[in-house]
């Protein structure tokens, strides 16, 4: 199945508008050192339960995130190309490591 990307730059652009809504994927542990602000916690070792528990907005496109892109690939492979209410859904290209790298903001504990 072909997953749908977008790059750190363009999905911080969304988020900063509120076109979009991110996910982060990646366990608690991970998501209290080093957090993208906005992002909701929804651990691949959870689901599908996580994602069932999620309340995606309708009118938001929905960006999975992790560390990398391999778990939040996994993800959206699992979900599909759409949300429960037919949001589109993307993987975040490099994940939060990219997102770091481009310089973007990360929330630090």
């Amino acid at each position: 199945m072909t997953v749908a990307t977008v790059t750190v730059e363009e999905a911080a652009a969304w988020l900063q508008s509120g076109e979009a809504v991110l996910i982060d994927v990646r366990e608690a542990d991970e998501f209290a050192a080093a957090r993208i602000d906005g992002a909701v916690l929804a651990p691949l070792s959870a689901m599908p339960a996580a994602w069932q528990a999620l309340d995606l907005p309708a009118d938001r496109k929905i960006v999975v995130m992790c560390l990398k892109g391999g778990r939040s690939h996994q993800v959206c492979a699992y979900v599909g190309p759409t949300g429960p209410e037919g949001q589109p859904l993307f993987n975040l290209t490099g994940g939060i490591q990219a997102w770091a790298a481009a310089g973007l903001p990360i929330v630090e504990d």
